[in-house]
């Protein structure tokens, strides 16, 4: 693996998968100052033109900037446009402090570049002879090539996929960045939501944090009023339903002696 010093003005960003965070770059550009640049960052040369395209390591090349560095430390690697964009992705994917939005977001582009890569592991794909058909059983799955290589179970990923899939586009980009992009759950419950919903739930969101449970935003768009809380028949009763047949026996035990007319069963035979 070499690492060369390439010109900074000399790497082109392009789009990205996710923002930079400016007051992250802030952060590892006054590291920098005093430090330097720890970790390369990665690029692939663009044709003959000198230049280079970014990988990976947005926020460190935003930082260079910031603390005016002019040369990198990089790693030059050999990927074509779908390959460069797969590492991007994983190398996102590693971070621990993506928010489950991020994740699904993340894994749903990994799946489509994974497909683009390799046609042969997409559900009705396009399989241009019988050749590819007979050989598609011997590439891998996407779950099971990304669970491999990145250590994500598979439920994790077929859940954060749906979630990125039944949830709109605009709703997705409204909400990153609250509360409700940080929660796997409600994210479930909004995904849940016809789009017209979401986006009111969306705009809900933005505009009382406060509130922070889905159900609940739909309620109050609804004008529905607030449930009775159960009282203690209900949740006796809700205790009851779910207990097994041993727990429910040892329940009319505990209850038995405060029953009218309970005689213990010694006294009782007598």
């Amino acid at each position: 693996m070499n690492i060369e010093q390439i010109p900074v003005a000399d790497i082109e960003v392009g789009e990205r998968l996710r923002a930079v965070d400016p007051d992250w770059s802030a952060l590892i550009a006054a590291s920098m100052q005093e430090n330097g640049q720890r970790a390369p960052i990665e690029v692939r040369k663009l044709g003959r033109s000198g230049k280079y395209a970014l990988i990976s390591g947005g926020h460190r090349l935003a930082a260079m900037k910031l603390a005016g560095i002019d040369h990198a430390a990089a790693i030059i690697v050999k990927a074509s446009d779908l390959e460069a964009k797969l590492l991007e992705i994983d190398e996102n994917l590693c971070r621990r402090e993506l928010s489950p939005l991020d994740k699904a977001t993340f894994l749903a582009e990994r799946k489509a570049v994974y497909e683009e890569l390799h046609p042969g592991t997409k559900h009705g794909g396009d399989r241009k002879s019988d050749q590819e058909c007979n050989l598609a059983h011997l590439i891998p799955s996407f779950t099971k090539s990304t669970g491999e290589k990145l250590g994500i179970d598979a439920s994790t990923i077929r859940r954060s996929i749906a979630r990125y899939t039944h949830i709109m586009p605009d709703v997705r980009e409204k909400i990153t960045g609250t509360w409700l992009a940080d929660s796997g759950a409600q994210l479930d419950e909004l995904a849940k939501q016809e789009p017209d919903m979401q986006r009111q739930i969306a705009d809900f969101v933005s505009q009382w944090p406060g509130v922070r449970k889905v159900s609940e935003i739909v309620r109050q768009l609804a004008g529905r009023p607030k449930p009775t809380p159960p009282g203690v028949i209900e949740k006796v009763a809700g205790i009851w339903r779910k207990a097994s047949p041993a727990e429910r026996k040892q329940i009319i035990e505990f209850f038995a002696p405060h029953l009218p007319g309970y005689q213990p069963e010694e006294r009782a035979a007598a």
